[in-house]
């Protein structure tokens, strides 16, 4: 069977956001903490990167130590939040990123606000508060927390993917990469991986953290940004179903109703976007982080 370039790019694009959903799954299987799994998951990936970045082009200096704090936060967060609550709480939580790329994007890049991002920033609204009160009488709310402070500094490294947009996207993922296992170093001394762990992570780098960039820069050569956005979203669909099929975590029904309505959100967002101008950048770089 013979597909079109399309079609095929479409596939890529689909296939590298079925492998990152499967990161819950990963970091509830794992017994390492947080640290740990972030370090030796970002050491992994940038390794199985290298041989990709030859000859690619790098951001400058200052820019890249920015994108490395960022994207450090951001995974350093929604490991923990993955560990303290639900997955689907963390993942859901973490893609209300789009919510602060519209909020900030007038002040720190000087772009006007749209009206057409109104509609989905009022229902990502409306999703998080079902989330949060829904769940309020759990213990699932520091957890929250941590989810919705790497859902903010994901909305924080999008603004700066912007700026970086000059430098090649898996360049600048290698870099990240390796700045973040340099951070999170610290973690060997902790000690806390054993060799099932440490075989997990392996495959968790390689399979749900570096393939998956590989695929999604192949597909972006073909597909409009808008449009690989709206393929992404099934990582937050697929990250809990995997949970619950194979780790036995349910959410709870306030999180379904309220991811659901985050997720129609980011949808009707990135459509908006597709149908109104289909030549144009998605605002929101479809690179998920977790």
């Amino acid at each position: 069977m013979t597909f079109s370039p399309h079609t095929t790019a479409r596939l890529y694009l689909l296939g590298g956001a079925v492998l990152w959903s499967t990161g819950g799954f990963f970091i509830k299987e794992i017994d390492a903490g947080a640290t740990s799994i972030t370090f030796f998951r970002c050491l992994f990936a940038g390794l199985l990167l290298a041989p990709a970045v030859a000859g690619r082009r790098f951001p400058s200096a200052p820019d890249v130590l920015v994108s490395i704090v960022l994207f450090a936060l951001l995974l350093g967060l929604y490991v923990g939040a993955t560990k303290e609550t639900t997955a689907a709480n963390a993942i859901f939580l973490q893609y209300t990123a789009p919510l602060y790329v519209i909020a900030f994007a007038p002040a720190l890049l000087g772009e006007r606000l749209r009206s057409r991002d109104a509609l989905p920033f009022a229902i990502c609204l409306g999703g998080i508060a079902v989330l949060f009160i829904g769940n309020s009488g759990s213990g699932d709310v520091p957890g929250m927390l941590l989810g919705a402070g790497s859902g903010f500094f994901y909305g924080l490294f999008l603004l700066w993917l912007r700026r970086v947009r000059y430098a090649d996207p898996i360049a600048v993922t290698f870099a990240n990469c390796m700045g973040v296992a340099l951070l999170f170093s610290f973690a060997l001394l902790k000690r806390d991986v054993d060799a099932e762990d440490l075989a997990l992570l392996f495959v968790m780098g390689a399979v749900q953290f570096a393939l998956p960039y590989l695929l999604f820069t192949r597909g972006l050569r073909e597909v409009e940004s808008a449009e690989a956005s709206l393929l992404a979203l099934i990582e937050p669909v697929l990250n809990p179903v995997w949970v619950a099929l194979f780790y036995g975590e349910e959410p709870t029904v306030a999180t379904v109703i309220g991811g659901a309505i985050i997720i129609a959100g980011l949808a009707v967002r990135y459509s908006i976007i597709r149908e109104s101008a289909p030549s144009e950048a998605s605002p929101d770089p479809p690179r998920p982080a977790a």
